[in-house]
């Protein structure tokens, strides 16, 4: 097990367009993401079952969470019930980082999908 954990040594991949996903750790009952949001890069709305915990490391994102819009700037935190809807979206010119912990564990990242319902 890795104590320290560094997130540019972790694994990454394409969640969808124009955001990447790194797994920071995965313990017996969470797992901790690193997000990094391009800019204009948006995700619909959708739920999940996880409750949802992060930080805006750099730059900022618009959350739409339970149909109210809230802007996320660097050193915010936020908190997201399971099973609600929600949405994310980069309006900036600039990268968004953020630092996620999801809790149970997302399966579904582990195996490097996101499987939740979406909304249109």
């Amino acid at each position: 097990m890795n104590y320290i954990i560094k997130p540019q040594e972790a694994e990454a991949w394409e969640v969808h367009e124009g955001v990447t996903a790194r797994i920071l750790a995965n313990a017996e009952r969470m797992t901790s993401m690193y997000f990094e949001w391009a800019p204009k890069s948006r995700f619909a709305v959708h739920t999940h079952p996880h409750e949802q915990i992060g930080i805006c490391l750099k730059g900022e994102a618009v959350l739409t969470i339970d149909g109210e819009e809230y802007v996320v700037g660097e050193g915010d935190m936020y908190y997201i019930p399971s099973n609600v809807p929600h949405a994310e979206r980069n309006d900036t010119d600039e990268t968004a980082v953020f630092v996620d912990v999801f809790a149970p564990v997302r399966e579904d990242l582990l195996r490097q999908r996101f499987e939740q319902e979406i909304q249109e």
